[in-house]
């Protein structure tokens, strides 16, 4: 739209100027005419062969108004002249567009070099930032995409042992990897220090995204600084298969990150995150398998006032925990679901932006008890205590 209205406006001055040379002052040679001509690629932004195409078209327009306005010599030299005019335009506009488009490289090339980390050759931190945003902004709500946060593991202790230039080569190849093993419209970017992050637009497959983080975790092994040594990274793997902000899957990325960092090393997590309405009441999660409405068997208004989410298994629990984790109020855990280390207790009062959630463990023996107050639950009941003690401990710990 703004090329034909640009258009429109050069053809209409050009017309009265053309007017004005060829019937305003017949008797005089054109002299606006051949310099609007000449000048017209300076003051007019197009290609060569538009610009060849619309002069012509000008000086047809030209020709024939002055021949029946003009005397027979004086339109052959102003003939001559819008010729030679026409030339100097070609040749003009020519220089013209090899040096807009030589500073329009030069451009291109510094926007990339500045966006790109030095060392790593991907993204930094801004640009990856600023990427990952527009790709949001741009996808459909209903359009799914993966992301993927990973961080080396005991990275310090590379440039604590092998010097800090064997950090810096270990940070390039990692880089190397990440652009070798993805795909080439996949935004990949180093977020600081030794953890890069990878956004995968129109991914919904967890077993193919699992498969890619066990693989690209299979190639940091091979790398090689020429000590023997062993390299590995956890991962943090997140399908977002609904609504949610670039932000907010960020954060869950981060969350399944620090899990499989607390689970040991070369770990990866991956969660798929529903596209379901963000609740509006407090939630308040149950890890059970249990059927009986013991867990969170709240009732009347009590229950009305939350948004109860029930979980079959730790890393479900977690998944919901990172999801809804700014409206949680309260965790309750079966301690017969939680395995030797306890991860999902560990995870709430180890990661600083959980560690104000309430934890209630039901135990059904003085062993599950235990290991519950040694994980750092905030409350423990057994299984059998009564109705009353049960509603009694949930109510006090959720105005905690």
């Amino acid at each position: 739209m703004t090329g034909i209205i640009c258009g429109i406006f050069y053809f209409s001055l050009v017309t009265i100027i053309m007017l004005f040379d060829a019937v305003a002052v017949p008797d005089r040679p054109a002299v606006w005419t051949p310099l609007v001509i000449a000048l017209f690629p300076m003051v007019y932004i197009d290609k060569m062969y538009k610009y060849g195409i619309e002069e012509l078209i000008a000086i047809i327009i030209y020709a024939i108004i002055a021949f029946f306005n003009k005397e027979p010599e004086l339109y052959t030299r102003e003939l001559y002249m819008l010729v030679a005019a026409y030339v100097l335009s070609m040749l003009s506009a020519h220089i013209i567009l090899v040096m807009r488009s030589r500073e329009g490289l030069a451009m291109i090339e510094l926007r990339q070099l500045s966006s790109l980390d030095k060392l790593t050759h991907v993204l930094n931190k801004d640009a990856l930032m600023q990427r990952m945003e527009y790709q949001y902004m741009q996808k459909k709500p209903e359009e799914a995409c993966a992301m993927l946060m990973i961080d080396l593991d005991n990275f310090k202790d590379v440039n604590d042992n092998l010097g800090h230039d064997a950090g810096d080569r270990l940070l390039e190849r990692v880089g190397q990897l990440l652009i070798d093993n993805f795909r080439a419209y996949d935004i990949i970017g180093r977020y600081g220090g030794d953890e890069f992050v990878v956004l995968m637009p129109k991914m919904n497959d967890t077993t193919i995204l699992e498969m890619r983080c066990r693989t690209l975790q299979m190639f940091m092994t091979d790398i090689n600084l020429g000590n023997g040594q062993s390299f590995t990274a956890s991962i943090g793997a997140i399908i977002d298969d609904g609504n949610h902000t670039c932000k907010e899957i960020f954060r869950m990325a981060d969350d399944a990150l620090y899990k499989s960092k607390l689970t040991g090393k070369s770990k990866c997590t991956a969660w798929k995150i529903d596209g379901l309405d963000y609740p509006i009441k407090p939630v308040l999660i149950a890890l059970t398998d249990r059927d009986d409405g013991k867990f969170l068997g709240l009732t009347g208004e009590d229950a009305d006032r939350y948004e109860i989410v029930r979980t079959h298994n730790e890393d479900e629990a977690l998944r919901y925990i990172s999801q809804y984790h700014e409206k949680l109020e309260l965790v309750e855990v079966d301690m017969s679901l939680v395995d030797e280390s306890g991860i999902i207790i560990k995870y709430l009062k180890k990661r600083e932006s959980f560690m104000k959630i309430p934890i209630l463990a039901m135990a059904s023996s003085p062993e599950e008890s235990f290991q519950a107050k040694e994980l750092g639950a905030d409350e423990v009941l057994m299984i059998d205590a009564t109705e009353e003690i049960y509603q009694q401990t949930i109510k006090r710990l959720i105005r905690m």
